[in-house]
């Protein structure tokens, strides 16, 4: 007998996931310590990017430069992931993204006409990941660019540095979530083990 599927897709039926701010977690695979080290201790304890961790670095700095529609709000690289909030304001997908500042984005996060975009939905539960301009795509496009540098960088043809798919939470501007989520990617590196 076949195995019955029972994985459930992660992503929330029906949600424009074009708009909105998100909390995103990226892993390496099998959680490999790629990226550098956390140097001291408590507080003061802060990472320390190798030269791999700087390619990553600069290939999510330079994500605006391929999204219009995207800012950047806090993030952390650690030896093995990456904590990240993105905002994103399908407004601006087809005009130039100087429209809005990342200050007024952040201060309305996810009030941006917040309607679900029920016509595009694909009613297999997927939503429109596989949309221009949605996290899932900039998640992919970041994954692919970091994995195409460091496999040239290393003479690795075919070398995989991530861990399948990405841990997403759509971000609410109740109960003060957006500065709890904040912080704790901030203080990350003061938890690390």
């Amino acid at each position: 007998m076949p195995p019955s599927n029972t994985h459930r897709h992660p992503r929330l039926r029906g949600h424009d996931y074009r708009n909105g701010a998100y909390f995103v977690t990226l892993c390496t695979r099998a959680r490999s310590h790629l990226f550098g080290e956390i140097v001291g201790g408590g507080p003061d304890a802060r990472m320390e990017p190798n030269a791999t961790g700087r390619l990553v670095l600069d290939e999510w700095h330079g994500l605006p430069d391929h999204f219009a529609h995207l800012r950047l709000d806090q993030f952390q690289l650690m030896p093995d992931h990456l904590h990240g909030i993105l905002i994103l304001d399908r407004r601006l997908l087809d005009v130039d993204g100087s429209a809005l500042s990342g200050s007024a984005l952040r201060a309305d996060a996810t009030g941006l006409d917040p309607q679900p975009i029920a016509d595009n939905t694909d009613r297999s539960g997927t939503g429109n990941a596989s949309q221009r301009g949605t996290l899932g795509v900039i998640i992919a496009s970041f994954k692919a660019a970091v994995t195409f540098k460091l496999n040239q960088q290393n003479n690795t043809p075919g070398g995989r540095y991530w861990q399948h798919g990405y841990n997403d939470r759509v971000i609410r501007t109740t109960r003060g979530e957006f500065e709890r989520i904040a912080r704790y990617i901030a203080e990350n590196p003061s938890k690390w083990r």
